[in-house]
């Protein structure tokens, strides 16, 4: 699946893989071919290409069905004319309670706003699950291209983001926990295999764009050991909850954070409206029952899907995670 260097959403993929015939899944070493990261590859005969920054409609790989194997569920892509506002699931004064106590374990610096309002954290504020994903392990600002984050697995070597942010795999990936202006104070941690559906590897179906990737543990020791656990996925279908999302954009080395309304924008979709998560947020968790004291909630999404996660900074967009997804994290644990 080639990448679109255009999509306000990422900046990096590599294409190719190993097709694991029965599962539906695409496993794929990061050993592959090695690319540049400045320049994206020219895409294959059996994808489309990805749709560009400007575009208002979705490509013919977004609209693409995923095979039967691939998928338990149906799949609706939607329309861009059928794009309304997302839908508030629970009241501004409920989201502002969130935010609220979201300060308040953070040591009350972060601003109390809106619902849908982005504000940057402050280094004291920021998580050890939550991080930004490089094409390589020269950690420099503004090199990062997507944002991941640790999901709690048996082994602790997990993460979850986008499947176009590492479509097939990548030679050479990181991910980095807590990172910030240049500093990796958890560790730069090597993608060694990543997980995608068949159905995005194949067809870049959007509504398969999730991925699940294992890294290579430190010194004995693993992922969820360094960043102090990580969050709980769920895959019951969630299609209306008040979410918290944490980013990293592409043009800063701070991550961002906001508190929205998400709700259904199809049967397959979720939609919610957060500002300012440009380039780089695509891949960002879509966190239920957030409890900022523990830093803990249940993943319901990522950005990603439509549009590749949304063609406007105020406007994002994760598939719906149901029984695939389910299946994608048991075969990456399963390694």
């Amino acid at each position: 699946m080639a990448m679109d260097t255009t999509a306000r959403k990422v900046a990096t993929l590599v294409a190719g893989g190993l097709l694991l015939a029965g599962v539906g899944v695409t496993v794929v070493p990061a050993v592959a071919a090695p690319r540049h990261s400045s320049a994206a590859p020219a895409p294959t005969s059996t994808a489309a290409s990805a749709p560009t920054k400007a575009s208002s409609t979705p490509s013919a790989s977004a609209t693409a069905k995923p095979s039967a194997s691939a998928s338990t569920t149906a799949s609706m892509s939607p329309t861009a004319s059928a794009s309304p506002s997302p839908t508030p699931t629970t009241s501004a004064a409920t989201s502002a309670t969130a935010a609220a106590s979201f300060a308040a374990a953070a040591g009350g610096n972060v601003p109390v706003t809106t619902t849908g309002q982005s504000q940057v954290l402050a280094a004291s504020q920021q998580s050890t699950k939550v991080g930004a994903i490089f094409s390589s392990d020269s950690i420099t600002p503004g090199n990062h291209h997507c944002t991941a984050s640790v999901v709690d697995s048996p082994a602790g070597d997990v993460i979850v983001t986008a499947a176009h942010c590492l479509s097939s795999g990548q030679a050479g990936a990181v991910f980095v926990p807590g990172y910030r202006d240049g500093s990796a104070p958890d560790g730069v941690w090597s993608i060694t295999q990543v997980v995608e559906n068949s159905a995005w590897t194949g067809d870049g179906d959007a509504d398969n764009d999730v991925a699940f990737a294992l890294v290579a543990p430190q010194n004995g020791q693993s992922l969820e050991s360094a960043a102090g656990g990580g969050y709980t996925l769920s895959t019951s279908g969630t299609t209306a909850a008040t979410v918290q999302m944490t980013g990293y954009p592409s043009a800063t080395d701070e991550p961002i954070t906001c508190t929205g309304d998400a709700s259904a924008y199809s049967t397959t979709q979720l939609v919610v409206g957060c500002t300012a998560f440009t380039g780089g947020t695509s891949g960002t968790a879509w966190l239920a029952g957030y409890d900022s004291g523990a830093d803990q909630g249940s993943i319901i999404g990522v950005i990603g899907g439509y549009q590749q996660g949304g063609d406007t900074a105020d406007t994002s967009y994760s598939i719906v995670f149901g029984p695939t997804t389910q299946a994608l994290y048991e075969q990456a644990v399963a390694g």
